[in-house]
């Protein structure tokens, strides 16, 4: 019989989404004020891939990940999801634009070994349900020394920048896993 573990502590990032890089900038100093220090930021590139967001946010979008230097635990990832659902309030308050309702959207997950993992609040078949309205889902999965995405990986997640900005995450991850089972 297989005894269950406690898993290990995970690499938080959130993908950012917004019309200016005056909002990406506010978003992660107020992520920043939550979740610790920034150590990563991914370039930010023009967000063409879908229209899903042009009525809420408007067009022209920009897209960024950012990666926070402490770890977390896994199961935290639901009420990181609703903190975020919370700093996109404040954000939307900061940045009141007519006829924009969402100036940001803030997508928190977190990078383990084998996967990068996505929070949302909508269900669907390759979703797992977490608690409190929150689901998760593996976004990108390690294989073959590389980040593969899935028929559902959205087309931003694989890209280049995206693709780079989480090869560096999962080294510094890895990096850090291991001072931590050395103890220092």
């Amino acid at each position: 019989m297989a005894v269950p573990t406690s898993p290990l502590p995970v690499c938080r990032f959130a993908g950012l989404l917004a019309g200016t890089e005056d909002q990406l900038a506010a978003a992660r100093a107020e992520l920043a004020q939550w979740y610790g220090r920034i150590d990563d930021v991914s370039d930010i590139l023009p967000f063409s891939f879908t229209p899903y967001y042009d009525e809420q946010m408007g067009k022209n979008l920009l897209r960024q990940w950012v990666r926070f230097e402490p770890l977390f635990s896994p199961e935290h990832l639901p009420k990181c999801k609703l903190e975020t659902n919370m700093a996109e309030t404040l954000l939307a308050r900061q940045f009141k634009t007519p006829g924009i309702a969402r100036p940001i959207n803030i997508d928190p997950g977190y990078i383990h070994r084998y996967k990068i993992i996505l929070a949302t609040t909508k269900d669907h078949s390759h979703r797992v349900y977490m608690r409190e309205g929150i689901y998760a889902e593996v976004t990108l999965h390690w294989h073959q020394n590389t980040w593969t995405p899935w028929p559902w990986t959205y087309a931003d997640y694989q890209t280049p920048q995206a693709g780079a900005f989480f090869m560096r995450a999962r080294t510094a991850y890895l990096d850090q896993l291991q001072r931590i089972t050395a103890g220092k």
